[in-house]
């Protein structure tokens, strides 16, 4: 073959190598889930997100994206807008979805339900966006600071929780839930554990007779220490009450080992629990 024919075939060539290339390169990624736009972020793939939804409102640079509706509807017009090749959301069946599907958007669904999840997860969203390395390792580094993360030593072995998703009315964590499976992690009880509800409905007298030992209290919209009063009237001024951030402990995402370790230091501060 010649000179001319072999740079003749290279340009033939070179086409389909360019759309042989991974489909990530030059992605426009809509992040339609607060966890997704956080691992998208921790991953280096922040320059390719495009567009957000309601909630998602970390990292800093994440509030300066357009909005194109909550994790529970997308507004499609305004999504297609932003021209995205790629959206991850937390169903595939929310509203919008399918017609991005069926305009050529791929729709990837991320719901983490346990804290194992998140770590598959972290990966899988990196292999899908092209930047499998950064999360391998996030999500490496994330997993030995989970391995640390069992009962504090002298601390509470096995201590009781009371996790009060919401107050009024009062809901709590149970057996299908995620902040269950955090708790099971951390080597916690969670004495509504058995209720194969994901987020009950209880009352006072129910959480009286389940005796916790420790009474975790979300700091969103609500005055922690009237709570602390109220759990203290009630079960005791022997009870721990722990306010722990939302963001952190609720979100499957790369900071949920932050709400950990901070849940973590707070139970090891002081109190060896005997039940």
């Amino acid at each position: 073959m010649t000179l001319i024919q072999k740079l003749k075939y290279l340009w033939v060539l070179l086409p389909g190598l360019c759309l042989a290339s991974p489909a990530w390169a030059g992605e426009r990624i809509l992040a339609l889930a607060p966890h997704a736009c956080e691992i998208l972020y921790a991953i280096g793939a922040g320059e390719d997100v495009v567009g957000a939804v309601s909630y998602c409102d970390y990292p800093q640079a994440v509030l300066a994206l357009p909005r194109v509706g909550s994790y529970e509807r997308i507004n499609v017009e305004a999504a297609l807008a932003l021209e995205p090749t790629m959206a991850i959301v937390m169903d595939e069946s929310i509203p919008g979805a399918s017609k991005l599907r069926d305009l050529g958007v791929k729709v990837v669904a991320s719901y983490p339900r346990r804290v194992d999840e998140v770590l598959t997860e972290i990966c899988r969203i990196g292999a899908e966006t092209g930047h499998q390395k950064q999360a391998d390792a996030l999500a490496e580094a994330l997993q030995q600071r989970l391995d640390k993360l069992k009962a504090p030593p002298g601390g509470p072995q096995q201590a009781s929780v009371f996790y009060e998703i919401w107050a009024e009315p009062l809901l709590t964590a149970g057996k299908s839930s995620f902040i269950d499976d955090v708790l099971h992690r951390m080597g916690l009880r969670n004495v509504f554990g058995d209720v194969a509800l994901e987020a009950p409905r209880v009352n006072v007298e129910a959480v009286i007779a389940a005796r916790p030992d420790v009474v975790v209290i979300p700091s969103e919209n609500r005055d922690v220490a009237e709570r602390q009063a109220f759990w203290q009237k009630w079960l005791g001024q022997d009870v721990r009450v722990i306010a722990v951030n939302p963001d952190l402990m609720h979100r499957p995402g790369p900071r949920l080992l932050d709400g950990m370790e901070d849940l973590y230091q707070q139970l090891s501060q002081g109190q060896t629990f005997e039940h």
